[in-house]
Order: structure tokens, then sequence, then C-alpha cells
């Protein structure tokens, strides 16, 4: 008998668990450049790999929803202060020359809080 209580109360905590853990994940929308697609950050795919204060460092997936849905896996990473930003590996550019990348950066400085001032003096 007190085998299937215990068994029953552990099935119910890890539903409720592992129900909740969904709550958290959550798409984000963020300004696109075309009104035919939408795009949102995945903020379940956060990777903070930021290990000095002034070399802030992370990656996120970006999921664009239009005819098709494409998941494309953005990183950035700053370097003396020039930020550099890469999709799905390929080649670096910068942060910079491309508004719609400046946004998910600054987004994702916020979002894992590590958004303070980096000062070169």
């Amino acid at each position: 008998m007190f085998k299937k209580f215990f068994c029953a109360a552990l099935m119910a905590a890890t539903v409720i668990f592992f129900g909740n853990a969904k709550i958290f994940a959550q798409d984000v929308p963020i300004e696109s450049y075309s009104s035919r697609v939408r795009c949102f950050v995945m903020t379940e795919t956060f990777i903070n790999r930021t290990q000095y204060r002034d070399n802030r460092t992370f990656g996120v997936d970006v999921k664009f929803v239009g005819a098709t849905v494409v998941v494309n896996n953005y990183s950035f990473r700053e370097n003396d202060g020039l930020i550099f930003y890469s999709v799905d590996g390929g080649t670096e550019n910068f942060v910079d020359n491309d508004e719609f990348a400046k946004r998910i950066w600054k987004f994702g400085l916020k979002y894992l809080g590590i958004d303070y001032e980096v000062r070169y003096d």
C-alpha cells in the first residue's frame, strides 16, 4: 500500500516539476527585417560562455517564421570592444554592420544579465 502511494506521489511531483519547467522557455519576438517573416529569440537555447568581463560571449537560436519555419544559431563574441557574430558557424561579421544582429546582441546581454558597461581606460 505504501509503495503504491509513494510511486503515485513521485509521479505527480515529476509531472508538476517538468510541466512547470516549460513555462520558463519562450520565444521572444525580435523586430524583423521583413514584413513577411516574424523572428523570435528562443530563450531556452541561450548558452552564456562569458568568462571575463571584457569578453562577453553567448549563443542563441533564432526562429524565422514565414512560409516555412527556419531556425539559425547565432553566436556572439566581444573582443577588445569589437563585437562579432556568426550564423550557424559561418563567417564572422561585425554586429555594428547589422541592425538585426545588434538587436539580438542587446537582448541577449539583458536576458543573461551581462549588460554591464565595459570600459577601456
